[in-house]
C-alpha cells in the first residue's frame, strides 16, 4: 500500500487479468484454478498455498477444521477434534448416507462415521463438493510435450512431426533424428558440447570478445560478434580458423545476433546506436530498420517462416518488442514487471517467446503476442545473472555470468535445474545446435528475388492479404513508388 488511501491495492484497480477457471497469483501470473492446494506452490510467492484448508486424507481421516485425527477416532464419545466436530449430535454418527440418491454424489459416494463425502473418477474434479466435472488437462503447463487432446475422463498427447513419444514416458516427445549439441561463446572462444556424452569441442580459439552467436545449420556457417574487435565473423563450424570479416563499420557493442536461415541474413542489435540492423551473409545490402524509441537492445530472436523477428530492451523503459523482420508491424509485447531481460529465445513447435530478467531472477514465456506470461522459473540461486537462454524439446539451458556456468532445467516447471558446463568464466551466448532449432520452409524471395532490385525480406501475415514479402534498400538508397526498386537519395 503506497498511497496513503491505500488507492494503489484497491480490488477495482488490481483487477485480476486471469479467465475463469484460473487463480490469480500474487505476481499477477495465472495458474489452473485446479493446482491451488495442492500442496506444491505453483506461484513464485507461494500464494496458491496460502489460506488453504488442512489437508486431510478423506478416507482415514477426519478434517477437525485446523487439524487432522484418525477416522477411527470419529464418534467414540470422545472430543478428539477438541471443538466437538468429530461427535456430532445431528444423528449422523453411524448414519450411511450413501444409501440415500447416493449421498447427492454425481460419481462416487464414500460413507464415513460421522457423515460422508464425495469422489470423483480418474480425469475429474469435485465441484461443489458433490458434482463431478471433467478435468482439462490440457491447461497444466507441460502435461504434454506438445500436443494435448482433452476428452472426458483423461488426455491424449500427441507429437508433432519429427518428433517421436518417448517410449519410456509417453507424455514426452522426443526428436527422431540428429544429436543435440550446445554451441557457446565464451568472450576468448567458441565451444560446442555434445548433450549426449559431454564431450567439448573447440571451434573458434583466440577470439577477444566473442559476445552474439548464431549458425546456419544446414551449411555449418557460425556467425558471431566480437567486441573487442568491433566486428561480425563468420566461420565453417568444422574450420574456426577461417574466420571472415562480415561487417566492420559501425559495429561497437553488438550483444544480440540472429541468423534468418530461409532468406539467407543476419540481424543484430546494437545497443551503442540504439539500432536494429539486417545484412546479408556477406555483409553487404546493410540496412539499419529501426532506430527511433530503442534505449537498450540486447538480444534478438527471428522465425523466418512466419517474417517475425523479437528482441529485448534493457532501458529505462525496459520491453520485449516484435515486429516484421522487413522492418514493419513494430509492437510492444511485454512492457509489465520487466527490468532486465538479458536473454530471449523462441520455442518454434509451442509458438512460446522465453526471456530471463537478471533483475527479477526469473525465467519467463509467453504466447508470441505477449499473452499468457507465465513464470517459468524463479531462483536468486540459478538465475544469479543470466545472459542467454534455448530451449530444445523439454529442456532450456541458460548462461550466467556470476555462476561461470551453463545450466539447464525444465523448460515448463523449472524443475530439475542442473549445471551442464562448469567454471566457464564469462559465458556469453549459448545455442542448441540441431537442425529442429531451424525448420524448414519457403523462401518467397526465390527465384528472382522477389523482383527487388535490391533486399527482399520476409513480412508476417497480419492479415490474409497481406504479402508475405516486401522489398527493401539498403542505407542511403531509397524505395521507388513501385515498390520493387532502390535508388540513391539525390537521383529521387
Amino acid at each position: 500500500m503506497d498511497c496513503p488511501s491505500g488507492d494503489d491495492e484497491s480490488e477495482d484497480t488490481c483487477q485480476s487479468r486471469c479467465r475463469e477457471g484460473f487463480f490469480t497469483c500474487g505476481d499477477q501470473s495465472c495458474i489452473p484454478e485446479h493446482l491451488k492446494c495442492n500442496d506444491f506452490p505453483e506461484c513464485v510467492d507461494g500464494s496458491d498455498e496460502v489460506d488453504c484448508a488442512p489437508t486431510c486424507q478423506e478416507e482415514s481421516e477426519f478434517n477437525c477444521g485446523s487439524h487432522c485425527i484418525p477416522m477411527e477416532l470419529v464418534c467414540n464419545k470422545n472430543d478428539d477434534c477438541g471443538n466437538g466436530r468429530d461427535e456430532p449430535t445431528d444423528g449422523t454418527c453411524g448414519k450411511n448416507e450413501c444409501r440415500e440418491l447416493n449421498g447427492g454424489c454425481t460419481h462416487i459416494c464414500v460413507d464415513t462415521p460421522a457423515g460422508h463425502f464425495c469422489k470423483c473418477k480418474s480425469g475429474y474434479m469435485i465441484v461443489n463438493k458433490t458434482q463431478c466435472e471433467d478435468i482439462n488437462e490440457c491447461l497444466e503447463p507441460g502435461i504434454c510435450s506438445q500436443v494435448c487432446d482433452n476428452f472426458k475422463g483423461g488426455f491424449k498427447c500427441e507429437c508433432v512431426g519429427g518428433y517421436a513419444r518417448d517410449p519410456n514416458n509417453h507424455r514426452r516427445c522426443k526428436a527422431m533424428e540428429g544429436h543435440a549439441s550446445l554451441l557457446f561463446a565464451h568472450f576468448t572462444d567458441i565451444r560446442k558440447i555434445s548433450l549426449d556424452h559431454q564431450e567439448i569441442t573447440a571451434i573458434v580459439n583466440t577470439t577477444k570478445g566473442a559476445t552474439a552467436l548464431d549458425f546456419v545449420f544446414k551449411t555449418g556457417m557460425i556467425f558471431w560478434t566480437d567486441v573487442k574487435d568491433k566486428c561480425i565473423y563468420k566461420a565453417p563450424i568444422d574450420e574456426g580458423s577461417k574466420k571472415v570479416v562480415v561487417i566492420n563499420d559501425d559495429v561497437t557493442t553488438v550483444d544480440g545476433l540472429a541468423v534468418d536461415w530461409l532468406y539467407n541474413h543476419i540481424y543484430w542489435t546494437n545497443t551503442d546506436s540504439n539500432t536494429i540492423e539486417v545484412a546479408d551473409f556477406n555483409g553487404d545490402m546493410r540496412k539499419t530498420l529501426f532506430r527511433a524509441q530503442l534505449d537498450e537492445p540486447r538480444a534478438i530472436a527471428v522465425y523466418p517462416s512466419e517474417g517475425w523477428m523479437f528482441w529485448t530492451d534493457w532501458g529505462q523503459e525496459a520491453k520485449i518488442e516484435r515486429a516484421g523482420m522487413n522492418g514493419k508491424a513494430r509492437e510492444v509485447i511485454v512492457s509489465r514487471d520487466i527490468r532486465w531481460p538479458n536473454a530471449l529465445t523462441l520455442d518454434l513447435v509451442l509458438r512460446k517467446v522465453y526471456w530471463s530478467d537478471s533483475k527479477f531472477h526469473t525465467v519467463y514465456s509467453c504466447d508470441f503476442d505477449g499473452s499468457n506470461r507465465r513464470v517459468v522459473l524463479h531462483s536468486m540461486e540459478y538465475l544469479q545473472h543470466p545472459f542467454s537462454i534455448t530451449v530444445f524439446e523439454d529442456t532450456m539451458y541458460w548462461t550466467d555470468w556470476r555462476r561461470e556456468a551453463i545450466l539447464r532445467a525444465n523448460k515448463f516447471t523449472g524443475k530439475e535445474v542442473e549445471t551442464v558446463v562448469p567454471s566457464h568464466a564469462t559465458p556469453m551466448t549459448v545455442h542448441v545446435y540441431h537442425s529442429y532449432r531451424q525448420p524448414n520452409g519457403t523462401n518467397h524471395c526465390t527465384p528472382l528475388n522477389g523482383l527487388c532490385t535490391h533486399l527482399c525480406l520476409p513480412a508476417p501475415q497480419t492479415t490474409p492479404r497481406v504479402p508475405k514479402i516486401s522489398c527493401a534498400c539498403p542505407n542511403g538508397l531509397v524505395l521507388m513508388s513501385d515498390g520493387l526498386t532502390c535508388e540513391s537519395e539525390g537521383e529521387c
